[in-house]
């Protein structure tokens, strides 16, 4: 039997209510700015707010921002103008299971390698003394122990953040990788750098450490050194990006490949050559 479009057939009335509370349901959301579309704009607007480098500078000071950069690693995906780009930014990462209650990087979330090198929230830490926090335009020397704070700018109350390694960790999944941010500020926060070649390495110990020259960041408790999972691409809200864990990539000559080379980035005019 056909029916014309006035008469109401089936669980009409129930339908219009069940309409009527969802429409409702998603104005209350609206009004709080509980819409996921919402969340994931707040979400981007807090990490990839851009934070200052210091104009100039030749050496990494301490109390200043600094960008950890695997600047020999080839990007999978190229630039704009179609040529090879290079450079991973260590960066924060808050996943798509956490939007719904994270706008903002938080303890544990997931540090991972990010083409996106723009100085912001995300890729931007606080290099301080692990011996003496308050140290501030301190040189920072080869050999020495230091950690890196993240901020979290959106909460000013919030507790600092450092980038922790889990020892125990073992690279695999991305929920399982084992570098994350902690408010933890134990020895696994600790970190150390050593020069990149081996004959500099005895010589180059206590010498300041020049922004954007290439090293090999270790960490203090595990004796590892940071590297680039290369093999281990991952699809975010910000784009493909790729693991980092710490493990030793040494070839026959005993010199450290490029999954193992860093630099800390600490000003303008050495990020504009980079």
């Amino acid at each position: 039997m056909n029916y014309s479009n006035s008469v109401l057939i089936g669980n009409w009335s129930e339908e219009r209510l069940k309409n009527e509370y969802e429409f409702k349901l998603f104005l209350r959301k609206r009004e709080r700015k509980e819409l996921l579309l919402q969340r994931s704009r707040t979400l981007f607007s807090n990490l990839l707010k851009e934070r200052p480098l210091a104009i100039s500078g030749t050496f990494v000071l301490y109390g200043f921002n600094v960008q950890v950069v695997a600047s020999d690693m080839l990007v999978k995906t190229k630039s704009a103008t179609g040529k090879p780009q290079y450079g991973l930014a260590l960066s924060s990462l808050v996943s798509e299971r956490q939007v719904d209650c994270l706008q903002n990087i938080n303890d544990g979330c997931l540090m991972t390698l990010s083409p996106i090198t723009t100085p912001c929230c995300r890729n931007t830490f606080v290099i301080l003394s692990a011996a003496d926090e308050s140290l501030h335009g301190e040189k920072l020397n080869y050999g020495d122990e230091f950690l890196l704070r993240a901020e979290n700018y959106g909460d000013p109350d919030a507790p600092p953040l450092y980038v922790r390694y889990t020892p125990e960790g073992t690279p695999g999944p991305a929920d399982r990788m084992p570098i994350r941010l902690s408010t933890s500020k134990d020895s696994s926060c600790r970190w150390t750098t050593m020069p990149l070649l081996p004959r500099d390495r005895l010589e180059g110990l206590g010498s300041p450490v020049k922004t954007g020259a290439k090293l090999v960041l270790k960490n203090c408790v595990a004796d590892k050194s940071l590297c680039v999972m290369n093999q281990n691409w991952m699809q975010t809200f910000f784009g493909p990006e790729c693991g980092v864990t710490c493990r030793n990539y040494i070839d026959v000559h005993k010199r450290y490949t490029a999954e193992n080379i860093f630099t800390l980035v600490s000003d303008v005019e050495t990020k504009k050559k980079n």
